[in-house]
C-alpha cells in the first residue's frame, strides 16, 4: 500500500509507544541508512555475520529497557503491536509474544494455559497457537541468548522462569518469503487500512471517472476519463490512470502509469508504464517496469526494470530484475 514493510513498521511501533527503533541490517545497509536518514529516532545497527535472527537481536545487547523485536519482512497491524506493548507494560511481563491461529509455525508452537505463556516448542499436539516472532523482551533475554541456538528457544526459557504472557492477533499478520507472500500482504493491508474514500486536494479526478469502492488516491495522481476504482485501491503519488481504465482491489505506487487496460488483485511498485489493452491479474511487478500493448498477465512476478513486449500472453512466470522479452521467447 505505497510505503516499504520496513518504514510502515517503524511508523507503527512509534504509535505503540516505542522511542528508540534499531534497524539490524547487512545486506543493503546503505539503502536502510538512506531511507531512515532524516529520522532521529532510527539508527542501524550492523550484523557483520548472519548468524541468524538470535544473533540479530544479541547485536542490540546494549538495550537496558524492554524493547520489541520484529522481523523487517513482516506486514502487522499496528493495533496489534500497540495491544502486544500495552499487554506487557501491564502484566509487567519478561516475554511477550504475539500468537494467532492462522499462518506458519515457522517460529514455532505456543504453549500457554489462560494466556500465560508456558513455552515454545517445534511441534506440537496440544496447540494450534503459532509464534509470530513477534516479541516484547525485558533485557534479561541477553542471558538466555548465549545458550539458546534459536530466539524461540532463549524466549521460551526466560517464559519458564520468570512472567510471560500471549497475545492474541486480532486484526492481520503476514510474514512474506515469496513474491505471493508479497502480493497477499499488500491485499491485507488494503482489506483493513482503507476504510473510507480519501483523495488529496491536489489529485485531478475528471467528472467521469469513478470509485465505485474505497480507494485512497495520494497527491499529484491523476485519474482520467472512464476510469473506474473497484473495491480496496490505493493509487501513489503522481500516478496517471486511464483514460477507460479499470483497476479493482490493487495498489498501483508513486509515478505509475496505467493506460486503457485492466489491473485486477495486483501489486505494482513504482514508475511501472502499462500500456492500453493489457491486462494484470494476481500480478507483482517490480519498480521501473514497461507492459507494451495487448499483453496478459496473471499470477506472475515481473522484477524491476524490466520489458515486456506488446501481444504477449504470460501465465505462472517469474522473472528476475531487467528481464527483456520478444514475441518468440515468451508466448504461453
Amino acid at each position: 500500500m505505497g510505503k516499504p514493510l520496513v518504514r510502515r513498521l517503524v511508523e507503527d511501533l512509534r504509535e505503540a509507544g516505542v522511542e528508540e527503533v534499531f534497524l539490524v541490517t547487512n545486506y543493503r545497509e546503505e539503502m536502510f541508512e538512506e531511507e531512515f536518514e532524516d529520522d532521529e529516532d532510527v539508527e542501524t545497527v550492523a550484523q557483520e555475520e548472519l548468524n541468524g535472527v538470535e544473533n540479530a537481536v544479541d547485536e542490540c545487547s546494549f538495550i537496558e529497557e524492554d524493547f520489541v523485536v520484529v522481523n523487517g519482512d513482516v506486514a502487522v497491524s499496528g493495533e496489534d503491536l500497540e495491544m502486544l506493548v500495552q499487554t506487557h507494560e501491564e502484566n509487567s511481563s519478561e516475554v511477550t509474544v504475539l500468537g494467532t491461529e492462522d499462518g506458519s509455525a515457522k517460529f514455532g508452537y505456543l504453549e500457554e494455559e489462560r494466556g500465560e505463556l508456558e513455552s515454545i516448542v517445534e511441534s506440537s499436539e496440544d496447540s494450534e497457537k503459532v509464534n509470530t516472532g513477534i516479541y516484547v523482551f525485558s533485557p534479561k533475554i541477553f542471558d538466555f541468548l548465549k545458550d539458546s541456538e534459536e530466539l524461540f528457544e532463549a524466549a521460551s526459557s526466560l517464559a519458564e522462569e520468570g512472567l510471560g504472557e500471549v497475545v492474541e492477533l486480532e486484526r492481520y499478520w503476514a510474514d512474506i518469503g515469496s513474491p505471493r507472500d508479497l502480493w497477499r500482504a499488500d491485499r491485507l493491508v488494503r482489506e483493513h487500512e482503507i476504510q473510507e474514500t480519501d483523495i488529496d486536494e491536489d489529485a485531478e479526478i475528471h467528472e467521469s471517472a469513478a470509485v465505485t469502492g474505497k480507494a485512497v488516491v495520494e497527491e499529484g495522481a491523476e485519474l482520467k476519463p472512464g476510469t473506474v476504482l473497484e473495491g480496496e485501491v490505493y493509487i501513489g503519488e503522481g500516478c496517471v490512470i486511464g483514460p477507460n481504465t479499470v483497476v479493482k482491489d490493487s495498489t498501483v505506487c508513486d509515478g505509475s502509469q496505467v493506460r486503457a487496460s485492466e489491473v485486477c488483485n495486483s501489486l505494482l511498485f513504482e514508475r511501472n508504464i502499462v500500456d492500453s489493452s493489457t491486462v494484470l491479474e494476481d500480478t507483482v511487478m517490480g519498480e521501473g517496469s514497461d507492459v507494451k500493448s495487448n499483453t496478459t498477465i496473471r499470477e506472475s512476478f515481473i522484477g524491476p526494470e524490466s520489458y515486456v513486449e506488446m501481444n504477449n500472453s504470460i501465465y505462472g512466470v517469474k522473472f528476475v530484475p531487467d528481464a527483456r522479452t520478444d514475441l518468440a521467447e515468451i508466448s504461453k
